[in-house]
């Protein structure tokens, strides 16, 4: 009897709070499925057991319900671009992020996953110089010294015919450069003919693991899993710890004055070397490292992937490319600056097209508008709501990008003839003081590294369409309908002038 009436009171209150969720709410007349607003467990149902479908539920929630919808129990969505900005709003109207989303990631002492305004702003006010314009700029001869590295593999492939899986190059590139400019060593990945290709498996790990984790936290419960049996139970996650096992020994070693732990010796004046005394706490530096360390590899190598996939594809793009570098890269092995490269209107084309058609960040990004109520149409949110918007649907916005699916680059040069700013809607680093924090470095490293790969080689597919690549699945970052994303190549020819 005890047992029976405990059920019988649990039932009781999951009753009442699903009566009160879906009829008392202050969300009550947000548009939307009752399930939805019953229950967290209908977005569990589509990104857990469907494995990252529910950004496609969403879609399909707002063609029935409008632009506006309730998606669970706290949370409210919206499609509409112009509504971005208040969303993801600037310094004056403060915003916080949705603590149960950052959570996921168990790195509690980062910018990325600080929740309040005050919080981010201590956390990320001494790295932004380091991630400045002019910063970025400072650092252009460390990304050519690795792009070269790359370039010189690119090479050798060429006579014999070999296969080169172009996108564990781009992430080795990218994971070299980072990994120099955080911690001021060279991390070694392009040194070898696969580009290290297990680079991304730690990151792999966490995304694949992310929408579990929102549920149950599992990151947490990994730290106590002796390493041996973890590797067993998922090699993913494994290497999600090892790598923040590896990141941890570093910022140590730097703490205690010691370098033998890292693989070379320092290269540049690292950032973690130039951070105030308050900020080198060994936990606070590994957490903020292996945010930054992951996010400047993978988004910036996916766009890479994108942009050759489309520039192999297709012939009249590579040339008309080819042919406008020519004019500061007048041999292949020209070196031009980051500002000589932006200047050119058809690889900003390109740039732009290939940030928005690889979409940075698939999953949304709730903010919370902790002071004021928010309006949209006739709908009022609630201070204190989780609100997002989905990248992946401004930046494929038919109305906005005509053919939204095509690869234009034109469509950029186009715009600045009539006067619009398409860029507005380029939204992947996102917007307001939360925006991301390598936005020049990624802009920097996709300029040079496509003027230089474009100027020295022509490449052939390997085994690669572009359901290799595409969004399918939204594990936060965008993976393919199967597996991780895969972009194979051919060298064809090594340009010679």
């Amino acid at each position: 009897m005890p047992f029976v009436s405990a059920l019988g009171g649990i039932l009781v209150l999951l009753m009442t709070r699903v009566i009160y969720r879906v009829y008392f709410h202050p969300l009550r007349n947000i548009p939307g499925p009752k399930l939805a607003a019953a229950t967290g467990l209908y977005e569990f149902y589509f990104n857990v057991i469907k494995r990252g479908k529910f950004i496609w539920e969403i879609e399909r929630l707002h063609e029935i319900y409008g632009p506006i919808i309730r998606i669970s129990p706290r949370e409210v969505h919206i499609k509409d671009p112009e509504f971005f900005e208040e969303i993801y709003a600037p310094p004056s109207r403060p915003r916080e992020k949705y603590s149960v989303f950052v959570k996921q990631f168990d790195i509690d002492h980062t910018a990325f996953t600080s929740v309040s305004a005050e919080a981010h702003r201590e956390c990320r006010t001494p790295l932004n110089k380091f991630f400045s314009k002019s910063a970025i700029t400072k650092i252009e001869p460390t990304i050519q010294r690795h792009l070269d590295i790359l370039c010189g593999h690119i090479k050798s492939a060429f006579p014999s015919g070999r296969v080169v899986n172009l996108d564990s190059g781009f992430a080795g590139l990218m994971s070299d450069v980072i990994h120099e400019y955080m911690l001021g060593y060279h991390s070694g990945n392009l040194d070898t003919e696969d580009f290290n290709e297990h680079v991304r498996d730690g990151l792999n790990g966490i995304l694949r693991l992310s929408h579990l984790n929102f549920f149950l936290p599992l990151m947490k419960l990994m730290k106590i899993i002796p390493m041996p049996v973890l590797k067993v139970l998922n090699p993913f996650a494994y290497a999600a710890q090892e790598m923040k096992c590896r990141i941890r020994e570093c910022v140590l070693g730097f703490l205690s004055g010691k370098t033998d732990i890292t693989k070379g010796a320092p290269v540049i004046k690292s950032v973690i070397d130039q951070l105030p005394a308050h900020l080198q706490g060994s936990q606070r530096l590994t957490d903020e490292t292996f945010s930054l360390l992951n996010a400047a590899t993978e988004t910036t190598s996916r766009a890479l992937s994108v942009a050759f996939f489309h520039i192999i594809s297709n012939e009249s793009i590579k040339i008309k490319l080819r042919e406008e570098l020519q004019s500061v890269m007048p041999t292949p092995d020209s070196h031009p600056t980051w500002d000589q490269l932006k200047q050119l209107p058809f690889l900003s084309g390109v740039v732009n097209e290939c940030i928005r058609m690889s979409t940075g960040v698939a999953a949304r990004s709730p903010r919370i508008a902790p002071n004021e109520a928010l309006v949209y149409g006739e709908y009022i949110i609630p201070p204190g709501t989780p609100v997002s918007e989905i990248v992946h649907f401004i930046v494929h916005d038919p109305v906005i990008f005509p053919e939204p699916h095509s690869f234009d680059p034109e469509r950029w040069i186009r715009a600045a003839e009539k006067g619009e700013r398409l860029d507005r809607y380029l939204v992947n680093f996102s917007k307001g003081t939360r925006n991301c924090l390598g936005i020049n470095l990624a802009y920097a490293e996709l300029y040079i590294t496509i003027a230089r790969l474009v100027r020295e080689f022509d490449f052939t597919l390997y085994k690669t369409t572009w359901k290799n690549l595409a969004c399918a699945r939204d594990f936060m970052a965008p993976y393919p309908e199967e597996g991780n994303m895969r972009f194979k190549v051919q060298v064809e020819s090594v340009v010679s002038e």
